[in-house]
C-alpha cells in the first residue's frame, strides 16, 4: 500500500503539473497586480499571509484544496479552450469576417505570386536550365534570397483558393495539401489510419510537437487574461508584449516544426497505408499520385470496381 500511494502521488503531481503549473503563474502574477495597486503591498500581503497562519489546521487544509481546485479547473479550462483558439488564429473565422478574411487571403496570393515570380529566374540559374544560359551563378546575397524565396513558398499552399488569412494557418494547410500534390493522398481524411502506423518514436516526437503548439497558443491566451489586471496596476500592458511574441513568433515557429514532422509522416510511411489496406504499391513515382488518388477514394467511400483487387499478404 505504501508503494500505491507513492505511485499515486507522483501521478498526481505529475498531472497537475501538466495542467496547472501555468495556471499557478497566471494567479501569482494577478496577485501580485492586485499587491502592486494598494497603497503598501508588502504590509498588505503580509497581513494576508498571517492570516493564513493564524487560521486552524482544519481551515488551512480547506483552502490548500481550494487553491488546488483553482488551479487544476484553470488549467483544464485552458486546455478545452486551446483548439477553438488555434483555429481562430489560423483563419478560421465566423462569417461576419468574412471581408476581412479574404483581403488578408488575396494579400498572401499576391505575395506568393510575387515571391515565385522572383524564385524563378533564380532557380533557373542555380539548375542551369536552358533559360538562363548565359548568365553568371548566384552570388552569395542572392543564394540567401533563394533560399528565403524557397522556404515562403514551401510552406504556402499552391492554389489560391486553399490560402489562409494568417501565417500560422498557411503553415499548416500547406503541411495539409502537400501529400495530395506528391502522393495523391488526403492528409486531412488519412491522418487518422496513418497515425495508428507509425512507429511509436514518431509518434511520440509529432505529439511534443503538437504539444509545443499548443502551448505557444496557450501562452498567449494566459498573456490576454491578465490584460484587465490593468485596472491595479499599468505594468500589466507587458502582458501585450508576451501575446506578441507568443502568436508573432513562437505560434509560426511551433506550427512549422509540426508541419515538418507532419510531411516526414508521409514521405517515410505512407507505404505503410498501402499494406493495411491490402492495396499494391506504386511501382514507379509516375503512377504514384493517381494510386494515392485512387487509395483515399477508397477510403473515403469504399468501392465496388472488380478490377480493385485486394493482395493476399500484409
Amino acid at each position: 500500500m505504501p508503494a500505491f500511494w507513492s505511485a499515486a502521488a507522483g501521478k498526481l503531481v505529475e498531472r497537475w503539473v501538466a495542467t496547472g503549473l501555468a495556471a499557478a503563474v497566471f494567479w501569482l502574477i494577478l496577485v501580485m497586480a492586485w499587491a502592486a495597486g494598494l497603497p503598501r503591498p508588502r504590509q498588505a500581503l503580509a497581513g494576508r499571509l498571517d492570516a493564513v497562519g493564524a487560521m486552524r489546521i482544519g481551515e488551512q487544509i480547506a483552502l490548500l484544496l481550494v487553491v488546488l481546485v483553482v488551479l487544476s479547473g484553470s488549467g483544464l479550462l485552458m486546455r478545452q479552450l486551446t483548439l477553438p483558439a488555434l483555429r481562430l488564429l489560423e483563419g478560421y473565422w465566423p462569417g461576419f469576417l468574412s471581408p476581412l478574411s479574404g483581403r488578408l487571403r488575396l494579400r498572401h496570393v499576391r505575395r506568393r505570386a510575387a515571391a515565385s515570380a522572383a524564385w524563378n529566374p533564380l532557380h533557373a540559374r542555380l539548375t542551369g536550365d536552358p533559360s538562363a544560359a548565359g548568365q553568371p551563378p548566384l552570388s552569395a546575397e542572392e543564394r540567401r534570397r533563394y533560399a528565403q524565396l524557397e522556404a515562403g513558398l514551401r510552406w504556402s499552399p499552391r492554389e489560391p483558393e486553399l490560402m489562409m488569412p494568417t501565417r500560422a494557418g498557411n503553415i499548416l494547410r500547406a503541411a495539409e495539401a502537400e501529400p495530395l500534390h506528391k502522393y495523391g493522398l488526403d492528409a486531412v481524411l488519412l491522418w487518422p489510419h496513418l497515425w495508428t502506423l507509425l512507429p511509436e518514436s514518431f509518434q511520440q516526437n509529432l505529439a511534443a510537437a503538437r504539444q509545443r503548439l499548443d502551448n505557444a497558443v496557450a501562452a498567449g491566451l494566459w498573456s490576454l487574461l491578465v490584460l484587465p489586471a490593468v485596472y491595479w496596476t499599468p505594468w500589466a500592458l507587458l502582458a501585450l508584449l508576451a501575446v506578441n511574441y507568443a502568436w508573432r513568433w513562437s505560434l509560426p515557429r511551433a506550427c512549422l516544426d509540426y508541419a515538418i514532422l507532419l510531411q516526414a509522416a508521409f514521405d517515410l510511411h505512407r507505404q505503410q497505408l498501402y499494406r493495411a489496406l491490402r492495396q499494391p504499391l506504386p511501382v514507379n513515382a509516375a503512377v504514384e499520385r493517381e494510386a494515392g488518388l485512387r487509395l483515399t477514394a477508397y477510403v473515403y467511400r469504399g468501392s465496388d470496381e472488380p478490377t480493385m483487387v485486394f493482395e493476399s499478404g500484409t
